[in-house]
């Protein structure tokens, strides 16, 4: 593989080159004809998708995420629903269940962990992604909320993933790959496995700094280069839902990019794609400590390989202020 050109600086935010962009990769879904175009903003990018035939949905607002009185979980304990393999795709209500309200919680766990407010709500208004207008490759907006695709569209293919923010009987209430950011949707506990995870990335864009944490030791800490004051990167809870290799770990991007759930909230689309979170590695270390992105979070590249070899997907991610 030809070596990636060097990126072209403009103004604040970086824009990488055409032979840098992952977009130039075509990749294709598992177990679908579909294609998938990767980019990444100041972060990631899916393609757009087919209009499928539906009315539009209404969003839930974005709630506070818990970590979800039967089974008692530790302090700083998330739960993660993978989608199971038998499982193509998964269909997910926008509002909740009729007998969710009268259903006690299933999980309870001491919730001792301050959350980072959620930027959307006081972002300007932007276009759901995906609607049915505008649908996404594996994202879908439907009459009763969203389907989503299974495994999900980066390569390698890997299992639908959301972060579980409260369990109720057959039901569970989930993060979705949404905007606005922090919508949440209602899924059935018999389309996942659910696991655990104590690790969380904690990101203080004022600081420039990430820190990923096993429950409360630190298992890196590291300088890093945020979004520009026009493009900021968004705050809130948000997981990683994908960990993507990339061909050339000297390029633009590093050697790995974890996509996440969120969505930039001043971008509408990048490169013919959607403008999706990242957190990647960078060619340019010189410019860690400044507001330098169009959204995402860029690390040295030793950084990044060694996050992307300790967490799982799921983790969740609070980026604060």
């Amino acid at each position: 593989m030809a070596e990636e050109a060097e990126p072209t600086e403009v103004e604040e935010a970086d824009t990488p080159s055409a032979s840098d962009q992952p977009s130039k990769r075509r990749l294709i879904i598992a177990g679908a004809a579909a294609l998938v175009v990767l980019v990444i903003i100041g972060g990631f990018l899916l393609t757009r998708g087919d209009k499928p035939s539906a009315t539009p949905s209404t969003t839930s607002a974005p709630r506070r995420p818990t970590t979800t009185t039967i089974k008692e979980l530790p302090a700083g304990t998330y739960e993660v629903a993978s989608v199971k393999a038998s499982v193509p795709k998964i269909h997910v209500l926008a509002e909740a269940p009729a007998e969710w309200e009268s259903t006690p919680k299933s999980v309870l766990t001491d919730d001792l962990t301050e959350l980072p407010p959620l930027s959307q709500t006081s972002a300007p208004k932007r276009p759901a992604i995906p609607s049915i207008e505008e649908p996404v490759t594996g994202r879908y907006a439907t009459e009763s909320g969203w389907s989503f695709t299974n495994p999900g569209p980066y390569d390698p293919p890997q299992p639908m993933t959301f972060l579980v923010t409260q369990r109720r009987g057959i039901w569970l209430e989930v993060l979705l790959p949404v905007r606005p950011n922090g919508t949440v949707g209602y899924i059935k506990a018999e389309d996942v496995d659910i696991t655990t995870t104590q690790k969380r990335i904690e990101i203080h864009v004022a600081d420039h700094k990430l820190v990923l944490y096993d429950n409360n030791e630190v298992i890196v800490e590291s300088s890093i280069v945020t979004g520009v004051s026009f493009s900021p990167t968004p705050t809130g809870v948000f997981y990683v839902t994908d960990i993507v290799p990339y061909r050339n770990p000297s390029g633009f991007y590093g050697p790995y990019a974890l996509a996440t759930n969120g969505y930039s909230e001043m971008l509408n689309e990048f490169e013919d794609g959607v403008p999706v979170l990242a957190i990647h590695g960078t060619n340019r270390p010189e410019l860690l400590g400044q507001d330098k992105s169009n959204g995402c979070i860029r690390l040295p590249n030793d950084v990044i390989t060694k996050i992307a070899g300790t967490i799982g997907l799921g983790i969740p991610i609070l980026i604060w202020p």
